[in-house]
């Protein structure tokens, strides 16, 4: 049976969640109200290790299809796509950390008077000997140029993600006949 990698990580997850699920026997049999105790706890005991083998059973499969989707992955150029897409992620990240989302530097001109206002102050007999102005060493320029780069970034992101749909959707793998059975006994296919 041939899936689309869509289809394949799809069924990972109904996996998985089948996995976590409760099993639908119970654990434990009450001996006070069953005259047949022994037998009846052989029964549900049986019952309950044929469920946990059966998720067992499903933990294999999910990670049969989990190995068959990374080698399609690295052999379709999937591997290589989030590499890029992670790599342009940390890129925005960073530079909006550090330069769009700090403050950018005033005009020279408005610095200057603003500067000299504060030198002023030292003529000031009130003047408690403090002085500070901080400044940004991000110009306007500067951050104007890197939200322009952000923007890049974020189109590169986009383009990336819709060559990953196409990856994901169009590449086919091979389920061996084990893992359809299991499929198919959970009515997962």
């Amino acid at each position: 049976m041939r899936v689309s990698l869509r289809k394949a990580n799809a069924l990972q997850e109904a996996l998985a969640e089948a996995v976590k699920s409760t099993p639908k026997t119970q654990r434990e049999v009450d001996v006070l109200n069953t005259v047949m105790w022994k037998p009846e706890i052989n029964n549900v005991q049986t019952r309950y290790f044929d469920e946990v083998r059966g998720k067992l059973d499903m933990v294999n499969v999910r990670f049969t299809i989990r190995q068959l989707v990374s080698t399609a992955n690295a052999e379709c150029g999937v591997s290589d796509l989030l590499t890029e897409l992670a790599s342009t992620d940390s890129a925005i990240i960073t530079i909006q950390r550090f330069i769009v989302q700090q403050s950018a530097r005033e005009k020279d001109e408005i610095l200057e008077k603003k500067r000299e206002r504060k030198l002023a102050r030292v003529d000031n007999p009130e003047y408690d000997g403090y002085m500070e102005m901080e400044v940004s060493v991000i110009g306007k320029e500067d951050r104007n140029h890197w939200e322009n780069k952000v923007k890049e970034l974020r189109r590169k992101k986009a383009t990336i993600n819709d060559q990953l749909l196409e990856l994901n959707i169009r590449t086919d793998i091979e389920l061996p006949t084990f893992v359809e059975e299991v499929l198919r006994k959970e009515n997962l296919i």
